[in-house]
Order: C-alpha cells, then structure tokens, then sequence
C-alpha cells in the first residue's frame, strides 16, 4: 500500500499520535464521568445518614406530614447541589407517584419515570445504584413507618452539568489530536529526509555498479547504522570491482584458450541451441559463420541424442566416434551444471582420422600374422597324428611319448583358438559397419542362450537364472553377433565361478534402451585389471587363463561388436565377491511407422 518509507514512518507517527490521543481522552472522560457519578452518591449519603431519615419519619402520620418533610429537605437543599439541573421530590411509597408538587418544572414532577432505585426503595432499601447507561443520576430513600413505606425521598440529576464538561473535554482532545497529528507529520518529515537521504545515494551509486562504474564512494555522514551501511556498502564495491576484474580476466583467458585450441568445442543449452562454438570445431564439421545450427542438426539420431546425455545419471559423459567428410572425430558429451541443475551439454571434438589409419594398419598386421600362423599349426597338429601312430609300433617309451602328443595337441588347439579369434578381429575391423542388421528380439535370444547353457551349469552345481524386469523391445542388429556377445560373457561368469556359484541374468527397458546384465558371485577382477580388461590378448592372470583356453580376446570382441551396434559394455567387479557385466543397446525404432 506504502510504496514510500516517508509514508510509512509519516503514518506510523500519525497512528501512535492518535492512539495516545484517543487514549487519554478515554481515560479523561471516563475519570470524570465516574468521579460526577461517585460524588453525587457520596453526597446524598452523608445528608441521609440513619439519624437524619429517622427524623424525617418521624413526621409520618401527623397533620401535613409530606410539607413538614419537604420544609426538612428543603432546608439541606444546599448541601444536596440542588439547582435547575438536580431536583428532589417527595413520592408516594406504594405507587411510586409524585406527593405534591416541590418543583417548579410540573411536567417532570408529573411524568417522573419509575426507575430502578424507586423499585429499591419501596421495596424498603435504598436506592443508591449509579447506572451509566441512564442520561440522569437518581437516589430514593425509603421513609418508614411500621414497617411500610409511606414515602420516598426521590433525587434526580439530568446529568447536563457533567454533559458540558465532557463535551468540552472531547473538544479539546479533539484539538490536541488535530496539533498532535500536524507536529508528528513534520517530525516524521525531518526523520525521513535523515533516513531517505542515504538510502537515495545507496541507490544511485548500485545503478551506477550495475552499469559498471565503481570509481566513486559515497559519503559516510553518520557513525549510526546508517553509516555503517554506507560504510559496508563502499566496501563491498570496491570488493567486487576486484572480484569482476580478476573473472573478466579469467574469462578472456578461458576464451582465448578455446578460441585457439586445435579441439573442437561447443556449448549447448537444454534446448540444443548453441552457446559457444570455437573456429576448430566450425573447422572439424565444416560449418559456416553466417549459419544457426541446433544439437539435432549436427549430431544424428544414431550417433546420440541430447536426452542420452541430459538425464544421464551422475553427470557422465559419453563418447562417440562420427563420421564427417570421410573424417573420423572423437565426440566427448558431457553435462554441466547450472544452479544444480543440467544447464546443457559441451562436447569436446578431436579429429582421430590419423590415429584411426594407425590402428587398422596395426589390425592388418595382427590379421597378417595370424594367416602365417595356421602353416606351422597345420604342421604340428600332423605331427601329432604321426607320433600317435609311432606308438602304435612300440619304438619309444608310451608314457612319455603319449604326454608329448598330449602336449602338442592342446597346443595346437589352443593356438588355432588364437587364430581363429584373430581372424574374427580381424573380420570385425574390417567389415563390423556392413554387416547385416535386422530386428532382434534380444529377450528371446537371452533365453535360448540360458536354455542352451544350463546343462554346463548344472554339471559345475551352478545355479543359473534369467529375470527380465519388463518387456523388452525389439534391438537393430545382427542377431548371430549379439548371440556371440552374451554367450561370451555367460560363459565367462560360469568359467570363473566356483561349484554352487550362483549366476544371475536380468534385463530392463529404460531410457530408450535396453540393458542385459550377468552378476556372478566369483573370483571378481582386481580393481588395476579392470581399465584394461577389454584391450587385446590382456588376461588378468595369464597361467589359469590359458588352463582354462582363454585367449585374451574373448571380451575384445565383445566389445567392438557392442559398440558396432551403437551400444555400450561395462565391467563392475570386486576379488571375492564378484563380476557384474551391463551390455546397454539402444531400441530398434521403425522410422517409416514412426514417421
């Protein structure tokens, strides 16, 4: 309602002055109409004392007894205040009605209103009880005789007397209100202008630290609270000047740091709207300065999508390799925070077309040289054949020559494993973007690997299970590789789990994507493998890997299959307790039907 500070301390002097005001002038007219009140009762209690109404009824039953008690009233009339605006008269003590007439004013005398101290009195008691909400005083007195009320000394007061003073009271507090309510009006005038004054500059100098000018001070004119807050307010001007200036120089640093970095940089908003991009990243996606491009616009639906990325839980970025203009550039995605919430998304791009030509170079070697490999293979394994057959002859000692031949054929075996997962490298490197994809119903298959592997569970006494959370749609991909992926790592889980292990397989929809997990209660991967469990020919312990045929690339593969289907693998796990492992594949989405 009071938008000014002058108003509101101009109508909180005027409210306590009139409060004070109107409570003195309760206090004073109340004071005075019950002093009038007491004084009036006071008075006719002294002249009718006990002696002074046994008098009076003395004169009861004699000849003109009312004017013998009328002339002994009269003679008091003094000392009762009678004047024209107090009168007594004499009653009858049955009916209540005037015995003649002891006033002057006959229509009073005539019409005299029966009240409550009458009905007291000629009940016999006095009738001394003030009632303010009458407009007169009245008192009776009861004169006796035998026990009867043959009379009543009846006083009345119009009041009008106590009226005039009360009304000059109220006229003048009415005055004094009225001066009350001009000086606190000037005094809360003087206090605003002492209080408004630096409030004012207060707010002319933060307009002007709003638009950036911290050069002048304000005044400090006062050592009160006022002044102490224009004190503090000067400091923290110049504070925050500092502060600002050591931001902006932060922030040109940050600025021209990724203004002339060779990676890519851009900000995004929720919105996928751009914020920031750098010339490197307008470089690397060949982009034009005149042009507004969204998140949509620049990375496809089957790279990634901006909710992937926003609602991913724990603020984890997330990496992706695209393809622009036969170029391939590293994609990191990561969130950032804003008032605790996801303010939007920066991606960090890095051209890795050299690195990748490095890396399928040292692939073919890898392919190179498994090719050579299946000569000497094909050689020992008939060799084996041929010693098996020497011994049929009986010329070298069997024990021994048998525990050759054993030797060299799980060798064998084991190296053409090694081959045979090279080659399937190999073929993945080359040939993983063409493969053929379809539909996949992903917990169908889930179930008929479990089915396919139960029986090798129940022979180690392994407790093997599958519970799918919800229904899972349909996956894009090659059904014979997602096959190859879970099998793998089932296998794994029941491999390196002991008799009576339990391994548990669960699936669940969500987020537009679907997630098998195998949890197995094992032997577990110490936490220094785990970063480089998936890397090639890498085993966490060489010699039971290679007792149990494991050749280091089982999860190598899985992985670059995963990954060739957009999807992602990731290993949880702990020595003694056990392996947990998520593959994440996104949902096949019919784009014709959902168009």
């Amino acid at each position: 309602m009071f938008k000014s500070i002058s108003l509101k301390i101009g109508a909180m002097f005027v409210l306590l002055t009139i409060s004070v005001i109107i409570l003195i002038g309760t206090f004073m007219t109340d004071t005075t109409d019950r002093y009038y009140h007491d004084e009036f009762k006071k008075i006719n209690s002294i002249v009718f004392s006990d002696e002074y109404i046994q008098s009076l009824c003395s004169n009861i039953g004699s000849d003109n007894d009312s004017q013998k008690i009328y002339s002994s009233i009269n003679a008091f009339s003094g000392q009762l205040g009678i004047d024209s605006f107090r009168n007594f008269f004499l009653l009858d003590g049955k009916s209540g009605r005037t015995v003649g007439t002891f006033t002057s004013n006959t229509d009073l005398a005539t019409n005299l209103e029966i009240s409550p101290n009458i009905i007291t009195a000629m009940s016999g008691e006095i009738g001394d009880e003030v009632l303010s909400e009458y407009s007169y005083m009245d008192y009776a007195v009861p004169l006796e005789k035998n026990g009867e009320v043959k009379y009543i000394v009846y006083i009345k007061d119009s009041k009008e007397e106590s009226n005039t003073i009360l009304r000059n009271i109220f006229t003048i507090i009415i005055q004094a209100l009225l001066l009350g309510i001009c000086i606190s009006l000037v005094f809360s005038i003087l206090l605003s202008i002492s209080i408004i004054s630096p409030i004012k500059s207060l707010t002319h100098k933060s307009k002007k630290i709003a638009s950036g000018d911290f050069e002048n001070t304000i005044e400090v004119k006062s050592p009160d609270e006022i002044g102490q807050l224009t004190e503090t307010f000067n400091n923290m001007a110049s504070e925050l000047k500092e502060t600002l200036s050591a931001i902006s120089g932060e922030k040109e640093k940050v600025e021209t740091i990724v203004q002339y970095m060779t990676d890519g940089v851009i900000a995004f908003d929720i919105n996928g709207t751009i914020i920031h991009i750098n010339p490197a990243a307008k470089k690397l996606l060949g982009l034009s300065d005149d042009n507004q491009y969204s998140f949509d616009e620049l990375f496809r639906d089957h790279e990634v999508k901006i909710g992937q990325i926003l609602y991913f839980k724990n603020f984890e970025a997330l990496e992706r390799v695209i393809n622009r203009d036969g170029r391939e550039i590293s994609a990191y995605f990561a969130p950032f925070k804003n008032d605790d919430k996801v303010g939007g998304i920066v991606v960090v791009l890095r051209d890795i077309t050299e690195r990748e030509k490095l890396d399928k170079s040292r692939k073919d070697f890898v392919a190179n040289v498994s090719h050579e490999l299946r000569t000497p293979l094909t050689t020992v394994k008939s060799y084996t054949e041929t010693l098996q057959d020497c011994l049929e002859d009986g010329t070298i000692d069997k024990d021994m020559f048998n525990s050759f031949l054993k030797t060299i054929n799980s060798e064998a075996d084991r190296m053409t494993r090694l081959v045979k997962d090279l080659l399937l490298l190999s073929s993945l490197d080359h040939s993983m973007k063409d493969m053929p994809k379809t539909p996949v119903d992903i917990s169908s298959l889930t179930m008929s690997i479990i089915e396919r592997l139960q029986h090798g569970a129940k022979d180690k006494n392994q407790t093997l299970l599958y519970e799918p959370t919800n229904e899972l749609p349909m996956v894009y991909g090659n059904s014979d590789r997602l096959e190859q992926v879970i099998t793998n790592v089932i296998t794994n889980a029941m491999k390196y789990t002991p008799e009576n292990g339990k391994i548990l397989v669960s699936s669940v929809y969500i987020y537009d994507s679907v997630t098998i997990k195998v949890k197995d209660d094992g032997i577990g991967i110490p936490q220094k493998d785990l970063e480089h469990i998936f890397e090639r020919f890498y085993r966490v312990d060489k010699a039971r890997s290679r007792e149990m045929g494991g050749t280091g690339l089982g999860l190598a593969i899985a992985k670059e299959i995963i990954e060739a289907h957009d999807g992602e693998i990731s290993i949880k796990s702990s020595p003694g307790i056990g392996t947990e492992v998520m593959i994440r594949l996104p949902e096949y989405i019919d784009k014709e039907n959902h168009d």
